[in-house]
């Protein structure tokens, strides 16, 4: 009985995953489905289902394996620099244009947490302005407390030596 119960959490949580916009791959639908992979990949090869290996909910990994790549450039040009070789620039300014790339993508796909960082570092000038202002007025108020008694001690001294 226990592996009933195991098996139907086991779908459960797929076709939570499934819902709630995970990936289709065809061991998840196997598991929703309580079917084989083996079943699966042959009813789907059969009827002709369009099979696709990541969907564009599954940024996240698609991000790390592009990132990937350029890792093993940037590590190839970093060799051939090693052993004498030369760099071209156009080589570069790919893989740099590459990261730019990845990171826009990576800001555009995680809206929330750049947007968080965005407000952090917005209160973190906002936070410096204040400070600034701040110390500014503060400069400014023993300005004018000295002004006020310089003036004070002369109206004094002019009403002591009027006497």
């Amino acid at each position: 009985m226990p592996e009933v119960a195991a098996g139907q959490s086991a779908r459960l949580h797929a076709l939570r995953i499934l819902a709630e916009g995970g990936h289709a791959t065809i061991e998840r639908l196997a598991m929703a489905s309580g079917r084989s992979v083996a079943a699966l990949q042959r009813l789907a090869r059969n009827e002709g289902w369009k099979l696709v290996e990541a969907g564009p909910l599954d940024v996240s990994a698609r991000i790390r394996k592009a990132a990937g790549m350029v890792l093993g450039k940037v590590e190839e040009l970093g060799e051939a620099a090693e052993n004498g070789g030369s760099i071209d620039k156009g080589a570069i300014d790919g893989l740099i244009a590459m990261i730019r790339g990845l990171e826009k993508i990576g800001e555009i796909m995680r809206p929330e947490e750049a947007a968080r960082e965005n407000q952090i570092r917005d209160n973190e000038d906002l936070a410096d302005t204040l400070q600034r202002i701040e110390e500014r007025i503060v400069e400014l108020a023993g300005e004018l407390a000295t002004r006020m008694a310089e003036e004070q001690l002369a109206a004094t001294a002019s009403t002591e030596g009027g006497v």
